[in-house]
């Protein structure tokens, strides 16, 4: 997946700034959250400069938006591995639940899923559209492309798979969520165990009515 900004960097040493401020920015607002972030702290970790910033990104809110719609493209480029997909649809629904569970789990992941929530800013709005369109939404179009080819082979029976597609990913994740975000650590055997419940109730909701 590519990323468009902007303003793009056309340089080599351009490029490599834009993106040391994109891991700076990405370390301070994990560990600070938005409201906490400081511009100048990017800048400080980045080795760049205010001006350069502003240049690329505009504002602290483009910063964010710029930070977060890289993180969720490099994240979101793991499901489109020709190896995720398969022809059987439970494997397929498998690998992307297991591929979705180890993202969503992860400490990074986990502290900006707790910044979206708890922003009470003035830009909580903006910071709650940007993680919709990149995050939930983005990740909602691969899952529901993919439902819709199996309802076009026959395989299933599904009125709306944007609808389902956010629902089987509520499945996945089931508790271990919250429970995650709470601090509890999340093993493998739990996760396989909401997985593999998710995929067999899925399946059975979505079989074909026989004629």
């Amino acid at each position: 997946m590519s990323i468009e900004f902007e303003h793009t960097p056309q340089t080599r040493r351009g490029y490599e700034r834009h993106e040391k401020i994109l891991e700076a920015a990405k370390q301070v607002f994990v560990e600070h959250g938005y409201a906490g972030a400081s511009v100048n702290e990017i800048v400080k970790r980045s080795g760049g400069s205010l001006g350069t910033i502003y240049k690329f990104f505009g504002n602290k809110l483009g910063l964010f938006e710029a930070f977060f719609q890289k993180a969720t493209c490099d994240a979101f480029s793991h499901f489109e591995e020709r190896g995720l997909w398969t022809e059987d649809v439970a494997t397929s629904l498998f690998n992307f639940g297991q591929q979705l569970q180890q993202m969503i789990f992860e400490k990074d992941a986990l502290a900006i899923y707790r910044l979206v929530l708890t922003e009470q800013g003035a830009e909580k709005a903006e910071i709650q559209r940007i993680f919709m369109k990149y995050g939930p939404n983005q990740l909602n179009k691969i899952l529901a492309g993919f439902l819709q080819q199996q309802v076009a082979a026959g395989l299933l029976q599904i009125a709306d798979c944007e609808i389902a597609a956010f629902q089987f990913v509520e499945m996945i994740k089931g508790p271990l969520h919250f429970q995650a975000l709470f601090g509890e650590q999340i093993t493998q055997t739990q996760c396989d165990k909401v997985l593999n419940q998710a995929v067999s109730l899925f399946l059975k909701g979505c079989e074909p009515k026989a004629n």
